[in-house]
């Protein structure tokens, strides 16, 4: 007895099961490319990056996560990569290049270079949202603009960057 010929169900079926294994794996992981600057040291442009797309679903948010977001900017729709810093109800205050989370100064060895002068930011993290920045401080769009401002967690986090390659 030979091999037995596919017939065209089966070939359905293969590929039917393979765009449901591809359709479930795209709701729970993503490849993404980084762009820009703003993360560097950390992550440099055009690195490629995987991010866990429910990983808040399953758990909350942590101090340090970087986060894939939507933001709506001047009816843009744009992807940015930040480092969560500020979580819902801490007080955060952004004063001469340091940052304070509750009125403790935060260590941060994964920044770029210090921060030149900033507007001095001092506000309570609203519920729901998270205080996000970019390593690369000098040259990074964050919370720290009123353009970008504070994040939602569910309705414009993306992911969470689960693993980069140096």
């Amino acid at each position: 007895m030979g091999k037995e010929e596919n017939t065209f169900l089966d070939d359905v079926v293969e590929v039917g099961a393979s765009l449901l294994v591809g359709y479930v794996i795209s709701r729970f992981v993503r490849l993404a490319l980084a762009r820009g600057q703003s993360m560097v040291p950390t992550i440099k442009n055009n690195q490629p990056i995987i991010l866990d797309c429910r990983a808040y679903h399953r758990g909350e948010p942590k101090r340090h996560d970087l986060v894939a977001f939507r933001a709506h900017q001047k009816n843009q729709h744009k992807f940015f990569l930040k480092r969560v810093i500020g979580l819902p109800n801490e007080h955060v205050l952004v004063e001469d290049g340091r940052v304070y989370i509750n009125g403790i100064l935060l260590e941060e060895p994964y920044i770029n270079e210090p921060m030149k002068r900033h507007p001095k930011i001092d506000l309570i993290v609203e519920e729901g949202h998270l205080f996000v920045m970019g390593d690369n401080r000098n040259h990074s769009l964050d919370s720290r603009s009123p353009s970008l401002g504070l994040i939602r967690i569910k309705e414009d986090v993306v992911g969470v960057v689960k693993q980069f390659r140096k």
